[in-house]
């Protein structure tokens, strides 16, 4: 089993820096696949993914997307869980997008994984308070020129590579 299949049976056990890790893993490899995505989600205000063991509807309004999720096979979804304001200016807008995919797919990983040897303990959806795309994730809210330092020495080549190894 690689490690990829792995962090998709894991969700809440995944450890901050392999969601992270896992962030950087799925704008990378699905950079492609996300860049159609984000042209059909511009075209027709809505999408539905699925990646684990969860669906992910991703609606646009007014020029803001937001996504709720479920568990496959629940009929009940989450609440909005988080919203990107787009600029109006295509390329800059799925260049945006693409990092909400990730983002969002890292949240559905991490509360609806797949079936596997751990178990959820967790009730309710949880997400991290800034995703990994911000400046204000690297300085939790704070100081973003710390953040900005903290972001060019963090280092998860390690991790990558192991995401990358089949």
């Amino acid at each position: 089993m690689s490690y990829f299949e792995e962090c998709l049976q894991l969700g809440e056990w995944l450890s901050d820096s392999d969601r992270r890790a896992l962030y950087k893993y799925l704008l990378e490899s699905n950079s492609e696949a996300y860049r159609v995505n984000s042209s059909f989600l511009l075209d027709n205000s809505q999408l539905t993914k699925t990646i684990a063991n969860g669906e992910i509807f991703y609606l646009l309004n007014n020029r803001r997307v937001s996504y709720m999720a479920r568990e496959i096979g629940s009929v009940e979804l989450t609440s909005e869980m988080r919203n990107l304001k787009l600029t109006g200016i295509r390329f800059l807008d799925i260049k945006r997008l693409k990092k909400f995919f990730a983002q969002s797919e890292v949240d559905v990983i991490q509360n609806f994984p797949l079936p596997g040897s751990n178990s959820q303990t967790q009730a309710g959806f949880g997400i991290d308070a800034y995703p990994y795309y911000t400046l204000a994730y690297y300085a939790n809210g704070k100081n973003y020129f710390v953040g900005l330092i903290k972001k060019i020495k963090t280092n998860d080549k390690e991790l990558l590579t192991k995401l990358r190894t089949f």
